[in-house]
């Protein structure tokens, strides 16, 4: 609570959250496996790598689905988006020959997204 001046008097003020502040303590009590961004991989441009990288670096792990590009363009987006998992010492798991997922190293310690691997073997 915050403390609200009129006067001389001193009135009680409610702590109002933000909605962004409400979120990011919802989000907190999510599993790894909850807070999963699944991805569809149209062009590998620039924005989609960005978008996917973004995720990543804000604690979300992806699970990015590259079905629907050619293979080179698939391994430039790969290149890049490695290079981010690996400078935050995550980790990236080739689920099949075009279905990767990305995480950093603590979106790993709730296990969730190890069973989920482990379900989709």
């Amino acid at each position: 609570s915050h403390f609200l001046r009129v006067g001389e008097i001193m009135l009680f003020k409610k702590n109002k959250k933000t909605k962004e502040e409400k979120n990011l303590k919802n989000e907190s009590l999510l599993t790894s496996f909850d807070r999963m961004v699944y991805v569809v991989v149209k062009q590998c441009s620039d924005d989609e790598m960005f978008e996917i990288s973004d995720h990543i670096i804000s604690g979300k792990p992806v699970l990015a689905n590259f079905d629907n590009v050619d293979i080179a363009s698939a391994n430039t987006l790969l290149s890049f988006v490695s290079g981010v998992v690996y400078a935050l010492k995550g980790e990236i798991t080739k689920i099949n020959p075009r279905l990767f997922l990305f995480g950093i190293k603590e979106a790993y310690e709730d296990d969730s997204l190890r069973k989920f691997l482990e379900e989709n073997k």
